[in-house]
């Protein structure tokens, strides 16, 4: 072993019960990692006759906070996408197809996370951050790059003293990459340089509570508020089509698919476009952004749902 970054490894496992470490069931490559543990300090107030500087401190609240990056790829990816919508329905065999809608975040849905980190004498250290609930997502093809997945967690413990499950990769893991996606807005195909998909989930973090046991803790996150998804794609100026559905108002049918033999995910759902007309900045080629959020009257699910078809 090596005090370099190629010996980590990052894990997952859906806890039970929730806020218990549970040791990772599938450990997934990934790209880089942030989380990390923040502990609060409370400065006393106190004076004391002729002191001029006041050393008393306790230890206040603590919280696990950070993003995993991944490279998207059909394998091993279904316990983040369930666990960042709520919900998922599952059909067939071999391969299977899960469809993936906004359902509960309970304090059922949160995950142990385990990250392997070396240190200098060559030791990969366990790192397991307990309680996460998934608060975010960004999805991101680009033209010439490999399709990235970066996941927003909230969590409320880490523990040093856990085994580091070894990790054990799938075989026939591959992501998808630039040449995999085609994006159709308004029933037709759109052609794109880049695209970025965001959903935040609207979770009441920092449950800070009295209570008799690990209070420093917080709380499982309640869902609080409204979702948040959106999408901005950038393309060549191909014509006024998409500013007029904006000028107008029109909301109108998005599907972003990725196909790499058998396995298939679709990013699909009903989108309004908020206006950002294209600029001339010089001799170039004339650039458009399309700002996207996407809606429905009728039901979370038509607003957004996603679609993974793959062997696992």
């Amino acid at each position: 072993m090596t005090a370099a970054g190629f010996d980590s490894q990052v894990g997952y496992a859906l806890e039970s019960p929730s806020g218990t470490f549970t040791a990772p069931t599938r450990a997934l490559e990934h790209v880089k990692s942030s989380l990390k543990l923040e502990v609060d300090r409370i400065p006393s107030k106190g004076i004391k006759a002729g002191h001029r500087h006041q050393g008393r401190w306790f230890t206040g609240g603590q919280r696990v906070k950070g993003t995993v990056s991944h490279e998207f790829s059909p394998i091993n990816s279904g316990l983040l996408l369930r666990t960042l919508m709520g919900a998922v329905n599952t059909s067939g065999a071999g391969p299977y197809t899960h469809v993936y809608t906004p359902g509960a975040l309970t304090q059922t849905n949160t995950l142990t996370v385990q990250v392997g980190t070396p240190s200098i004498d060559g030791t990969v250290n366990s790192m397991s951050f307990i309680g996460n609930h998934i608060v975010g997502a960004t999805f991101t093809s680009k033209v010439g790059e490999v399709v990235m997945s970066d996941f927003e967690f909230y969590g409320q413990h880490l523990d040093v003293s856990q085994s580091l499950t070894a990790a054990s990769y799938s075989s026939t893991w591959a992501p998808y990459t630039f040449l995999h996606g085609v994006l159709s807005i308004a029933g037709s195909e759109y052609e794109f340089d880049d695209v970025t998909l965001n959903y935040t989930n609207a979770l009441r973090t920092d449950r800070h509570v009295h209570r008799s046991t690990t209070p420093a803790r917080p709380k499982t996150s309640l869902e609080s508020g409204f979702r948040e998804w959106t999408a901005t794609v950038n393309s060549d100026f191909h014509s006024l089509a998409a500013l007029n559905r904006a000028i107008a108002g029109t909301e109108a049918a998005f599907s972003l698919v990725f196909t790499s033999g058998a396995n298939i995910v679709t990013f699909a759902g009903n989108v309004r476009s908020d206006v950002d007309s294209p600029t001339v900045d010089g001799p170039e080629t004339v650039k458009q952004s399309l700002p996207l959020v996407f809606v429905s009257t009728t039901s979370d699910a038509a607003a957004m749902t996603i679609t993974q078809v793959t062997t696992e």
